[in-house]
């Protein structure tokens, strides 16, 4: 997989990124221009542009996760964009843009996040409904990721850091944590399949602990009473909304808990990555895109390769006949069916990468708030769009577990807040 993965980077250009010249040579042989920017663009190297800001890409919480963000601004002196390395005086963000600027743009990407997964969420059920190969699905979303990734490199809108080159090692430091990602994925779109949109957040709410339980058990992690307290809301919620499911599949619960399972492993794990590849945030998930969809190619097309073309041909067919659109309720034909299978998988990526920007850029409390709120969006965007019954009895189940889950991360993080004055 290692010389797989290694083929496929470098066929796409994605080689060593070029020399930089210090900021020391570039101060001595061009005047110099001031240029704000923060620590999270040179750990990940995001340019400024309209789809990436490099001021919001989380470092801390690679995989939308509620851990704190440190958003410290800096400002620095050099002769080209290119040197963004050298932070010498520290200044007050609210200061340059305004209260009132920050507040626009935060709300704009909330919005697009909220929006991008929810369609995501619409999708992706839809097209399991003509398309019921989650393997096949699940590959094809995470490949339209990498080459949208790749597209990014080669144009250097996003760079890896210095230092940093796709050879054989790399590939085998990105692999364990790329094939939880993929575990997570493609149990996601199996509980897609089998369950109600609904249903599989509720139960993805489960999350924080299984992560609690996992890290507990294999990584020695310990954590205060209020942190297993809020354990009570979320596996009650999580409980009594699967007993209350009217169309409840085991199958739907035991893939999206696997989901929940891999989800947590690859959080633990994502942080040891980053130390050994120096990549993080956008570099970091999309380079785990490049090595998941070499991997993934190889068993999707051992577990559904040979009924592709048919279900090709069943899913154009089926897409016409319940007249399936990307824009419903406008007077138009039928979405083609690849075309809605691209789209799906560009949402799936641009939603991971826009809840960095939207997490970078928020406080942890803000993120607790971010993260639960987006589940309730979800929810009730499925319920409206897709049509599926839930029963008042569900409907709170989901607040609780919900609810629950933000109670978790105000424990966690005044957790980790009373450790950190500690060692102090």
């Amino acid at each position: 997989m290692a010389a797989m993965g290694l083929g496929a980077a470098r066929s796409l250009g994605l080689g060593a990124p070029r020399a930089r010249p210090s900021i020391r040579a570039t101060r001595a042989t061009a005047p110099a221009v001031s240029i704000r920017t923060r620590d999270a663009a040179t750990a990940n190297g995001v340019r400024e542009t309209r789809l990436f800001r490099p001021s919001v890409v989380s470092r801390e919480a690679p995989f939308g996760t509620t851990a704190a963000v440190t958003r410290r601004a800096t400002r620095v002196t050099t002769a080209g964009a290119a040197s963004l390395n050298a932070p010498t005086t520290s200044f007050d963000d609210s200061k340059v843009a305004g209260d009132g600027g920050k507040s626009l743009r935060v709300a704009w990407y909330i919005f697009v996040w909220y929006a991008l997964n929810a369609m995501f969420a619409i999708i992706n059920k839809r097209t399991l409904g003509v398309f019921p190969h989650f393997w096949l699905l699940s590959w094809t979303q995470i490949g339209v990721g990498a080459a949208f990734t790749a597209l990014m490199w080669r144009l250097r809108v996003i760079e890896p850091p210095d230092g940093f080159e796709w050879n054989r090692r790399a590939v085998l430091n990105l692999a364990p944590t790329s094939l939880l990602h993929l575990v997570a994925h493609c149990t996601a779109c199996a509980s897609y399949s089998l369950g109600s949109v609904s249903f599989f957040m509720l139960v993805k709410a489960a999350e924080p602990a299984c992560s609690v339980l996992l890290t507990s058990a294999f990584f020695k992690r310990r954590y205060s009473k209020a942190v297993w307290l809020t354990m009570l809301p979320i596996v009650g919620g999580v409980a009594l909304g699967s007993a209350s499911e009217l169309n409840f599949s085991f199958g739907s619960f035991a893939c999206a808990m696997l989901s929940n399972v891999a989800s947590a492993l690859r959080s633990a794990t994502s942080k040891d990555v980053q130390a050994r590849t120096g990549l993080r945030g956008a570099n970091l998930y999309g380079a785990m895109s490049v090595v998941g969809a070499v991997a993934l190619l190889p068993v999707a097309l051992v577990m559904e390769g040979g009924k592709m073309s048919g279900a090709y041909a069943t899913a154009k067919h089926q897409m016409a006949v319940n007249d399936v659109q990307l824009l419903a309720g406008l007077e138009t034909a039928a979405t083609p069916f690849l075309l809605y299978l691209l789209v799906g998988g560009l949402f799936f990526h641009l939603y991971n990468q826009t809840s960095y920007q939207a997490l970078g850029e928020l406080q942890p409390l803000d993120i607790s708030v971010a993260n639960a709120v987006k589940r309730v969006v979800i929810i009730l965007a499925s319920v409206a769009v897709l049509k599926n019954p839930i029963t008042p009895l569900g409907g709170a189940s989901a607040a609780v577990a919900i609810a629950g889950t933000f109670l978790y991360s105000l424990a966690a993080q005044k957790q980790s807040a009373d450790e950190a004055a500690a060692a102090e």
